[in-house]
């Protein structure tokens, strides 16, 4: 029996059925365990503290690419057009972040080589959902040459100290 199938026949069940009040009564019990595990841990604690910034920064970058032009609703009147135009959003997020990735890759590789802690302390506070230095309302050009962003030479320009 699948997951969906078991959920699909507890629903069916009436509020007062004894086995539909077990399954919720073992659900809280779940929730209550996992709660005084949290409140026990600080390390979990920091852990789901850290993935909420994660999953906070990320939808900030959407925001801001959502709002660009000076918008905020979603664009179209369709549903297809909507759901494009979120597809389109996502792409541009995953653009940013695999763009800040490789950057911060580049710079982890680079001053593990010269044991730099200083620098490597910098660079693990930086989230690659960061966006910021991205203009999002610039003109861009798109050129037909093929021409390879050298993410070398721009890691070469950087320095942490």
């Amino acid at each position: 029996m699948t997951q969906g199938t078991l959920i699909r026949k507890l629903c069916t069940y009436t509020q007062p059925n004894p086995t539909r009040r077990a399954i919720f009564e073992f659900d809280k019990l779940v929730r209550s365990i996992y709660t005084l595990r949290y409140l026990r841990h600080p390390q979990l604690q920091r852990d789901i503290q850290r993935s909420q910034n994660r999953i906070e920064s990320y939808h900030q970058l959407r925001s801001a690419i959502a709002q660009v032009g000076g918008k905020k609703e979603l664009i179209g009147k369709t549903d297809i057009a909507i759901e494009t135009s979120n597809q389109c959003g996502k792409l541009i997020a995953n653009a940013i972040i695999y763009y800040n990735s490789a950057i911060l890759s580049r710079l982890l590789a680079k001053y593990e080589a010269i044991q730099d802690a200083r620098a490597l302390a910098l660079i693990k506070k930086v989230s690659p959902a960061a966006w910021r230095h991205v203009h999002l309302n610039g003109h861009y050009t798109f050129r037909g040459n093929a021409q390879i962003i050298d993410l070398d030479a721009i890691v070469a320009g950087l320095n942490l100290a």
